[in-house]
């Protein structure tokens, strides 16, 4: 099975429980990330992409900010899921990939992925595949705002078996490759553990990542005609300062802009 379709595999199978699964992410945090990134940086254009949304909960927050939001996603079950959202009754929802995105998708002020979706990204042919669509998607003073983990989370999360005790239930990950390189497919295994009557019910999913550093981020986004203007550390969802750093912060948080606005 081609990466691709295993992502879109694990979130059609998951929808439905997504949100509940992912309760204690704090996705409005995140989000304020987010929004001062495009404060300092970008235009004062309100227009705003979620590429990524998912089931709509970062595309609700950005709305609740002053922005009109437009979301998209890889998965029909996770839109689906994203347009039943209270608050998301303004907010126009389509299906499409990153790399492929929906046609039509054209002069935003602000491209915001928010919470790695291009950690699904395999390979860098992907990435920049998926940066050229987004500055095409762009304003010409515009700005790409997006995340990745760095090499150090996934060190952290992945390296070790893990189960946790969630009262009713116990979640259980690994990373399934040997050893996490740098610049390399991260192969995780989740087994979600929940008591259902007497017995107990499992879920199972494979998530197919990979991990791009600053450097190569930097370098696709060159080449699709992007400029990187800032890189910023985040812990968890909060604000861990600069520079970034792959081994002690989680996730860093990228700006771009188009390099040749003329083009």
């Amino acid at each position: 099975m081609a990466h691709v379709d295993e992502t879109l595999a694990a979130y059609e199978g998951i929808a439905a429980r997504y949100d509940e699964l992912n309760a204690r992410m704090d996705t409005s945090s995140l989000v304020a990330r987010f929004v001062e990134a495009v404060d300092r940086y970008g235009s004062g254009g309100r227009r705003l992409l979620d590429a990524g949304c998912g089931t709509g909960r970062s595309s609700v927050a950005l709305r609740k900010h002053g922005f009109e939001v437009t979301g998209y996603d890889l998965s029909p079950a996770m839109v689906a899921t994203a347009r039943r959202r209270p608050g998301a009754e303004e907010i126009r929802f389509l299906v499409g990939r990153l790399q492929e995105p929906p046609p039509g998708l054209t002069g935003f002020d602000v491209v915001a992925c928010v919470d790695v979706p291009m950690t699904y990204l395999t390979d860098t042919d992907q990435l920049r595949q998926a940066l050229t669509a987004a500055r095409h998607q762009l304003t010409e003073d515009g700005v790409l705002v997006f995340d990745l983990n760095t090499i150090g989370y996934y060190r952290r999360m992945f390296g070790v078996p893990t189960v946790a005790d969630r009262g009713d239930r116990y979640v259980a990950w690994f990373a399934e490759s040997p050893r996490i390189e740098a610049d390399a497919v991260v192969i995780t295994q989740f087994d979600l553990f929940q008591r259902n009557g007497g017995g107990w019910e499992r879920l199972s999913m494979r998530h197919v990542q990979r991990h791009h550093s600053e450097r190569t981020v930097r370098e696709v986004a060159a080449q699709a005609g992007l400029r990187v203007v800032a890189a910023h550390g985040l812990v968890g969802t909060s604000s861990a300062g600069d520079p970034a750093d792959e081994d002690d912060h989680d996730r860093i948080l990228y700006v771009a802009r188009r390099s040749d606005p003329a083009a």
